[in-house]
């Protein structure tokens, strides 16, 4: 299977980054392809909001980074989206991305889709809004197109503010584990 994890933070070697290197590194142990986008190093505007891609087929009007990108997602089997929490959602160059999706909308069909975020709040319930809202991302899919597109699991790291603060958290493990058993 191919396996892509998008990374939405601005911090390299940050935190979410440690963990989602851990949850490819499971699933490359178990022999699936693996790759890793960051995005803060691509070139991309909003979504104008404009549907020209609905009207030719699923082309965005913009050119830039993120039509590479909606083609790394087509042909990957699971698809992370990895981004920290930021005011108990995602972080800002997360949504600017997801919103960019639309084009794939029609046509993206039978992905797995997790989440791997973390925050400094010490109760996982306070993580409830970007668990939400991943769920709901991802039920758009099923909404527009109905064919096979799930949320299948997250991996959530709490507690976590220092950098390097990831690497003693027990979600490590559970990210190495997750990736393994896909």
């Amino acid at each position: 299977m191919k396996v892509l994890v998008i990374h939405g933070s601005m911090r390299k070697n940050g935190n979410t980054s440690i963990l989602a290197d851990e949850f490819l590194r499971g699933a490359k142990d178990a022999g699936h392809a693996v790759e890793k986008i960051e995005l803060r190093e691509k070139k991309f505007g909003d979504c104008f909001g404009c549907q020209a891609c609905l009207k030719n087929g699923g082309n965005c009007v913009q050119k830039d980074d993120v039509a590479q990108i909606l083609e790394m997602m087509k042909a990957a089997d699971i698809i992370v989206l990895a981004s920290p929490m930021y005011y108990f959602t995602w972080t800002g160059l997360m949504k600017r991305f997801l919103d960019r999706t639309y084009p794939v909308m029609p046509v993206l069909k039978n992905k797995k889709f997790y989440l791997i975020t973390l925050g400094g709040v010490s109760d996982k319930k306070l993580m409830a809004h970007i668990l939400t809202d991943f769920y709901l991302y991802v039920e758009c899919f099923e909404e527009f197109n109905q064919v096979g597109c799930k949320a299948c699991g997250s991996v959530i790291g709490s507690g976590v503010i220092k950098p390097g603060a990831i690497k003693e958290s027990p979600a490590m493990q559970e990210a190495y584990e997750t990736g393994k058993n896909l």
